[in-house]
């Protein structure tokens, strides 16, 4: 049985898509251990099996070779000890925002009154507490992450996975929602695995680094960031080294 003394732990991982002509390597040899309170952010070039590492630690693939462990538990498909954010937010239109955020819980039999508690947590800690009643549609890009965010949050899972829930928006939106993923989980402690292709996004979140090579994904590169909890970590002396040096680990990955 898998140790419960980490937050999730992958060990051997492998897999592969089918392709016309025979299987197409995605991850190979992969092994990580995560533990509690960490946010693991994952950088690569393009093809390296970054989203298709996420979609094995969801359970929404099943690896060919390897195992993967959250909080102990042999992963063995989806399950509400480990939220989702998609790049793009997939929101229910039809639904308010509160309804939104309330809808794995209502799924669970969770009671009305505990439901709409903790949506209302769930939306005040992303900034949006007097949104329960809008339509998704009346939202800005931000807005609708933020919802999703609370709506991934709500479960209380043990592993938050984030799969380059940035991507889609812009420049000042997306800077705006890093400081506010990174407060969240400076307040909340929670554990945190995202994926990113852009490297200053990925030393500004993660406490920890990890490069994967391009196709079959390796891990190449693992490094615990060692900047502090301050609200803007690009001020602090170490920020700019470490970028570098992600920067030339993905570079020569891509090569």
């Amino acid at each position: 049985m898998p140790s419960t003394d980490d937050a999730l732990v992958l060990t051997g991982i492998g897999h592969e898509y089918r392709g016309g002509s025979g299987p197409v390597p995605a991850l190979d040899g992969i092994d990580l251990s995560l533990a509690a309170g960490e946010h693991l952010v994952v950088v690569g070039p393009s093809g390296s099996g970054k989203s298709t590492l996420l979609r094995l630690i969801a359970g929404f693939l099943r690896p060919t070779r390897g195992e993967i462990a959250a909080g102990g538990v042999p992963v063995r498909g989806p399950g509400p000890d480990r939220g989702m954010v998609f790049q793009q937010p997939t929101l229910f239109p039809w639904l308010s925002v509160r309804a939104n955020v309330e809808f794995g819980l209502r799924t669970a039999g969770v009671p009305r009154e505990r439901r709409r508690e903790v949506a209302g947590e769930r939306l005040a800690q992303v900034g949006l507490a007097d949104a329960g009643r809008m339509r998704t549609y009346e939202l800005s890009g931000g807005m609708r992450q933020r919802v999703a965010i609370a709506r991934a949050l709500a479960p209380d899972p043990g592993v938050l996975l984030m799969d380059e829930p940035f991507g889609a928006l812009d420049a000042l939106t997306r800077e705006r929602l890093q400081d506010e993923v990174r407060a969240l989980w400076s307040a909340t402690g929670k554990t945190i695995v995202s994926i990113t292709h852009d490297v200053d996004e990925a030393v500004r979140l993660g406490s920890r680094l990890v490069v994967l090579s391009a196709r079959p994904g390796r891990i190449v590169l693992d490094e615990t960031s060692g900047l502090p909890r301050s609200p803007d970590p690009r001020a602090e002396p170490g920020f700019a080294p470490l970028r570098d040096r992600l920067a030339s680990a993905v570079r020569a990955a891509a090569a």
